[in-house]
């Protein structure tokens, strides 16, 4: 065996560089790997998106718990599919919210875990929540607006 001063240093620091990449690579992406990955997905169906989008959190109980993995068209409705971390109890009669998170607008999925069992199904559309935009709002002060005497 050579010395360590004896080795081609060009050798030496390529290694020295692909491991450095290789760990700092490992550590950016280490949710990603298979075996550290404790994510469950579920998914849900929205009458609308609200602006919810892939990335966004979710929340049981006012914890964050997952994220949104994919907002997809589903025929009239929306599927949503969202990871959740897989120590966190689902019920099989769960509700799902598209909440304001920010004044400025950023949304996240609230979940209500509701019932005895694990979900196994999606959520269905009679048990999801979408966010009240400001079309609707306007719309409402239209109404109440005009029911108004100003004589």
């Amino acid at each position: 065996m050579k010395d360590f001063s004896e080795r081609n240093p060009l050798v030496v620091g390529a290694v020295g560089i692909g491991l450095t990449l290789g760990i700092m690579w490992l550590s950016l992406n280490y949710q990603k790997l298979p075996f550290i990955n404790q994510n469950t997905e579920y998914t849900a169906y929205f009458a609308e998106a609200g602006g919810l989008a892939t990335g966004n959190p979710v929340q049981v109980s006012g914890f964050r718990v997952g994220d949104v993995s994919s907002v997809d068209l589903d025929g009239p409705r929306v599927r949503v599919k969202f990871k959740v971390a897989s120590d966190v109890r689902i019920g099989d009669r769960s509700e799902a919210a598209i909440k304001l998170k920010t004044l400025l607008g950023s949304k996240l999925l609230e979940i209500s875990s509701r019932g005895d069992g694990r979900l196994d199904k999606p959520i269905p559309l009679d048990r999801t929540t979408s966010p009240y935009q400001l079309p609707d709002a306007l719309g409402d002060l239209a109404t109440t607006i005009s029911g108004l005497n100003t004589d």
